[in-house]
């Protein structure tokens, strides 16, 4: 038998022996789809919930942004291997803490210890992680010039009065609406520059912001092994058409993200090849570990405990 792309049958050989079936209903399963933000959703359940209500304040906060997802096209599409279960590698990507031993040169410039965490519900999360304060972790305050040196600007240059985050935020806002075609004039500081980022249950996070404007989700390989899959997002420019989206890229579980000239262009590979060396060692230590369980903070690991909680939740009703 054969399918049009609408899951319609096609055509049976030998059609006068099958006077049983009916083309009509005879035809591929049909599975709920919806779509937002320009991603669209399958669910595999076929009485599953309308998507808006699993959505939680995922709409409503992105209808808030200067630039909805809808607005953006995918400039730089990156599936990399890494070293670890799925759900290990997710957590590691829900605080903002592990900074001070993993990122110990972020500290100048990122306020990892005053990261904001928020449960919106079973299903949406969020950490809002400043950029441009310097971490409380350090034992001598940085002044003004000399968080704007470390933020990569000539100290001589900051304006009397000015902070350093929000000379950054203009200068970086005026920097890329060049670069990218678009007004930016209207974007907050804290979309400009800090890592806000919405995580949806089981596997996919979204960051609304313009300098880390990043789509994740992760996909199980086996056990020990998951994918990472890495879009970056770009307003669509104002003059022009709308940018075809660009291809996947494959990344083995030993190739850096460096090695992808666009990405580490943003900064943000180095970075994540730090985060992968961690999930090494995670996955040793885990396999290694007479002791059941995790130990999580309170507060900064938030997000994590609610990630178990659904999953648990999920596992209970479908045993029951």
């Amino acid at each position: 038998m054969s399918w049009h792309l609408d899951g319609r049958l096609r055509e049976i050989p030998c059609r006068w022996d099958f006077p049983h079936v009916d083309e009509a209903t005879f035809r591929l399963t049909e599975l709920p789809t919806a779509t937002w933000g320009g991603f669209v959703f399958v669910n595999f359940d076929r009485n599953a919930a309308p998507l808006v209500d699993y959505l939680e304040v995922l709409p409503a906060h992105f209808a808030e942004t200067a630039w909805p997802l809808e607005d953006r096209y995918v400039a730089l599409h990156m599936v990399k291997t890494l070293p670890g279960n799925w759900k290990m590698v997710v957590e590691g990507f829900l605080e903002a803490y592990h900074v001070l031993a993993t990122h110990p040169e972020g500290l100048r410039t990122a306020g990892d210890a005053n990261a904001q965490y928020d449960v919106f519900g079973a299903n949406v999360s969020r950490f809002v992680h400043t950029v441009g304060y310097p971490s409380p972790h350090l034992k001598k305050p940085l002044s003004e010039t000399e968080l704007f040196a470390a933020l990569g600007h000539d100290p001589t240059t900051l304006p009397p009065g000015v902070g350093a985050r929000e000379r950054h935020a203009a200068l970086l806002r005026e920097r890329l609406s060049r670069q990218m075609d678009v007004d930016l004039s209207a974007v907050s500081t804290s979309q400009m520059l800090d890592s806000i980022e919405y995580f949806l249950f089981p596997n996919a996070c979204f960051f609304p912001g313009i300098n880390i404007p990043l789509v994740y989700r992760f996909r199980p390989i086996d056990v020990d092994h998951c994918l990472h899959e890495i879009l970056l997002l770009r307003p669509v420019p104002t003059h022009g058409p709308r940018p075809a989206p660009a291809a996947p890229m494959h990344l083995g579980i030993d190739d850096s993200y460096t090695t992808v000239r666009e990405f580490a262009a943003t900064g943000l590979a180095y970075v994540l090849d730090q985060d992968t060396e961690n999930f090494k060692r995670q996955r040793a230590g885990m396999k290694a570990s007479l002791k059941p369980g995790q130990t999580l903070g309170n507060y900064q690991e938030a997000r994590i405990r609610r990630l178990h909680m659904t999953l648990d939740e999920y596992l209970v009703g479908r045993t029951a």
